[in-house]
């Protein structure tokens, strides 16, 4: 009797260990009603969940059906918590029904309906017998579900009545289900939250910027497509690189975050289409009109006051005057081409620096430039629109990511999510930033990102200072960089020759 007993212990605590340690809610449900099944020597047995006021039926499992067909008939359906059905019965009074031969009641004596399961047996051309059904209690004393477990058979494959004793043990293993449902429903409510942040947090750095939008969650998809290419790999280089789900799932979580430091970049920065934004070009142009006025105002004070000019002399005041605003015309003519992100050449930019230097008087009677220190630094940016300054900040926004992602208590499974997203400007030969670290340094997964990063900012169509890029240039770039020893060469040769920029 003992080792009958230390048997049935040992059983239990291998059950409850198997119970705890799955986590996805499906395959637990399974799990469950198979132990069951195991432990009673059933041949079905079913699993209801509790939803609000109802039971969903999530899990039919029957060795008959099994071996007639090769699968069980299963279609998730609900009931009410009521006494219509046996296992609404069970759910609303927590009753234990252990029911030795079903054909021996009759509805008269039992306070639920039997037309149900009779049915199913018609249809299915079936015979149930013993049934014993268990509320499923969670640890605050709640039903959460019913287990309904159908002709426990004997050593000939017979259906006989379940035992009494085995009662007991069946509400152990289904209260330590229960428990294990609960933690796993716990577990997916916390990841869903946790989605819900990481999702939230993507768009609403996308979302500061109009011209950034989806920017995160398209590279996201690539980071996620090369990773699935890599593993379908048998030979050359990445043969022997792998990435797990969960690994996956880091990339997934780290390429969609790898912008989140841009929260602590300006607006005006992260908006910035062309070198001066429309306020200051229209300040500039308005100016420059002032000063258009005022010379013409010169020259007319200069003819009222001076009546004794000759007409020779008024022409030539008038032809300096329209020489003046031709040049001043010219002047901004200019400055509004250098606006925009193009290439200028030498020439361009020594007549800017002229204009610096020239002077006006402004209503208030004091000198100013045409233009100042600050217009001038923005108009002289040779390349793209964003002057040094504001080019270190918006590449300080990877040192914001690691030091917002640095604070997030990650998971075992998640810790390198940090690392990941705050080296995805970081390049092979050291040249990138914030730290210049390059090599075996920067991780493969980083360099993952690094291309699928560069990929979309080039053929975005929502970058307002400059339009997309065809897709051969856009290749044709990559491969430099990776010729240049910036991007891993092996991984940008897969991204290309798979494609796999089209298969998002």
């Amino acid at each position: 009797m003992d080792q009958v007993d230390n048997s049935l212990i040992g059983k239990l605590n291998k059950i409850g260990v198997a119970l705890s340690s799955e986590h996805n809610l499906s395959r637990l449900l399974e799990m469950i009603v198979k132990e069951l099944r195991s432990f009673t020597n059933s041949d079905g047995g079913s699993l209801y969940i509790r939803v609000d006021d109802e039971l969903s039926f999530e899990v039919a499992q029957n060795d008959t059906f099994a071996r007639r067909t090769g699968n069980v008939p299963f279609k998730s359906f609900r009931l009410p918590i009521d006494h219509k059905s046996i296992a609404g019965h069970v759910a609303s009074t927590g009753d234990i029904l252990n029911i030795p031969d079903l054909d021996k009641l009759s509805e008269d004596e039992v306070p639920f309906r039997l037309t149900t399961m009779r049915e199913f047996d018609k249809k299915m051309d079936y015979k149930t017998v013993s049934m014993l059904l268990v509320p499923m209690r969670n640890h605050k004393d709640e039903i959460i579900g019913v287990v309904q477990l159908i002709n426990s058979l004997d050593e000939q494959n017979n259906p006989i009545p379940f035992e009494k004793n085995v009662e007991g043990l069946v509400i152990s293993i289904a209260s330590q289900a229960a428990v294990a449902i609960c933690n796993s429903v716990l577990i997916q409510d916390i990841k869903n939250l946790f989605e819900s942040i990481v999702t939230y947090s993507a768009e609403a750095i996308d979302a500061r910027s109009p011209h950034t939008a989806g920017h995160s969650e398209r590279v996201s998809a690539l980071v996620i497509k090369q990773a699935e290419f890599i593993n379908d790999q048998k030979d050359g280089p990445l043969a022997d690189i792998n990435y797990s789900e969960e690994e996956i799932n880091e990339l997934r979580i780290a390429s969609l975050l790898h912008d989140i430091g841009k929260i602590g970049v300006k607006e005006r920065v992260l908006d910035k289409a062309n070198k001066l934004s429309d306020e200051k070009v229209e300040a500039i142009v308005n100016r420059f009109a002032f000063i258009n006025r005022d010379i013409e105002n010169s020259t007319n004070l200069k003819k009222l006051e001076s009546p004794e000019l000759s007409k020779e002399d008024i022409e030539t005041l008038d032809t300096e005057t329209r020489d003046k605003i031709a040049e001043i015309d010219a002047d901004i003519e200019l400055i509004i081409k250098l606006n925009i992100p193009k290439y200028y050449s030498d020439e361009e930019g020594e007549h800017l620096e002229q204009i610096a230097k020239k002077k006006y008087i402004d209503i208030n009677g004091d000198e100013k430039p045409y233009i100042d220190s600050e217009e001038l630094e923005n108009l002289k940016v040779k390349k793209g629109n964003l002057t040094e300054k504001e080019r270190n900040e918006i590449q300080g926004h990877v040192r914001h990511t690691l030091n917002i992602l640095d604070k997030i208590p990650f998971t075992e499974e998640l810790k390198s999510i940090p690392t990941i997203a705050a080296a995805h400007h970081e390049m092979l030969n050291g040249s990138g930033y914030p730290n210049g670290i390059k090599g075996e340094d920067i991780s493969f997964q980083s360099r993952i990102v690094a291309i699928a990063d560069i990929y979309d900012a080039l053929t975005a169509k929502d970058r307002p200072y400059k339009p997309p890029l065809p897709l051969e240039i856009t290749l044709k770039i990559l491969r430099e960089e990776a010729d240049n020893n910036k991007l891993d060469q092996n991984l940008v040769n897969l991204f290309i020759s798979e494609e796999i920029y089209s298969k998002v």
